[in-house]
């Protein structure tokens, strides 16, 4: 009965969506850079073009966030710059238009278009989901550090006869640019573009070139979990939280995979965990509170979808959650409500994840 009250609901909610105004139209804007990095003694055509591409990224996202800052509400976020240009990097795809080595410079052309309403509202997202805002400043850090490694190696082997060992060093710090490229092109097909088959292929790609950069393993397990590949997930999810003990993403997934594996009291102990290094991580919460559901705990269950909507008021799951709880509790006004609001965030109504008559 309860499950069938919950698939009415959501029938209900889905059909109120006509009623809903259309939006209006999009504002795109679009910038074009250029790069040319000059190549030292130990650059090939592999790494010259790894630092021009980054290069002429950076380039982009400054002018994205200069834009973002000064003519749309992004100013009222009261975000600086750096802070746009770490969460647009994780968003925006970029176009390359031409490219050309001559074996002593790699001249590239790349391109960004954006609908600057989607863009802010990405921005407010991740702003609001502190796992991906806290990761998103981290990979700038690290791509900082990488850049200022790579040119300070360059400087040290200046007219010098690089042996082996050196260029060796020279290729793995080129090696970690490359790899967080890659993670943030998959970071941007998994959350962005919702393109799960080349966001696995690109996080798989950052896995390859850089095997101990931790974020690489929760992003691919988090789409086996959209693929229902449990066992893949927990096994990307052991491994993201073996290289980085403190990385909370990587246990909130270890913990979602073995809800799929309907282990859910392990599942608690893992999100426990994701919650102790990030208590205010809006998924945590509904990742446990669908393990609480599934135990039929239905009063943390609940008290954990609430505490996902105070962190997270903007998450539709969050409401999702609650409604499918506050269904079970046969409280169907407040689950309607919920039901409602979560299409009100996200038309047309969320996709529910199931595992059984376990859903998300």
């Amino acid at each position: 009965m309860i499950a069938l009250i919950g698939r009415i609901l959501i029938l209900v909610s889905f059909l109120s969506l006509f009623a809903l105004p259309q939006p209006a139209p999009a504002k795109m804007v679009s910038y074009v850079k250029e790069y040319t990095y000059q190549a030292s003694e130990v650059d090939s055509k592999l790494t010259s073009r790894t630092v021009a591409l980054e290069q002429v990224k950076r380039l982009l996202l400054e002018e994205i966030g200069t834009y973002l800052v000064s003519e749309t509400e992004v100013k009222d976020f009261k975000l600086t710059k750096d802070h746009v240009y770490s969460y647009a990097a994780g968003i925006v795809m970029t176009v390359i238009l031409e490219e050309k080595w001559d074996g002593r410079t790699y001249f590239i052309r790349a391109k960004v278009t954006s609908d600057t309403d989607d863009l802010v509202k990405s921005i407010d997202q991740i702003r609001s989901n502190k796992d991906q805002e806290q990761g998103m400043e981290e990979l700038k850090k690290k791509t900082e550090v990488a850049l200022r490694e790579i040119e300070r190696l360059k400087d040290e082997l200046k007219g010098k006869d690089a042996d082996q060992a050196a260029k060796g060093k020279y290729t793995k710090a080129v090696n970690e640019l490359n790899a967080l490229d890659w993670y943030r092109r998959g970071h941007a097909l998994r959350f962005k573009a919702k393109n799960y088959e080349k966001a696995m292929a690109a996080f798989s790609k950052a896995i390859e070139i850089d095997p101990g950069f931790a974020p690489s393993y929760a992003g691919r397990a988090s789409i086996y979990i959209e693929w229902g590949q449990f066992q893949k997930a927990l096994s990307d999810g052991e491994k993201a939280v073996k290289i980085d003990p403190n990385l909370a993403w990587g246990y909130n997934m270890t913990g979602s995979a073995y809800i799929g594996l309907k282990k859910f009291k392990k599942a608690i102990e893992l999100l426990n965990k994701a919650i102790e290094l990030s208590p205010n991580s809006a998924w945590a919460y509904v990742n446990r509170s669908l393990a609480y559901f599934a135990l039929k705990n239905y009063g943390q269950s609940l008290a954990d979808s609430d505490r996902a909507i105070q962190y997270d008021p903007k998450l539709p799951s969050g409401y999702l959650r609650k409604a499918r709880t506050l269904a079970a509790l046969n409280n169907t006004e407040e689950a309607f409500k919920n039901f409602d609001k979560a299409i009100e965030l996200d038309p047309p109504p969320p996709r529910l994840s199931c595992t059984g008559d376990i859903c998300i």
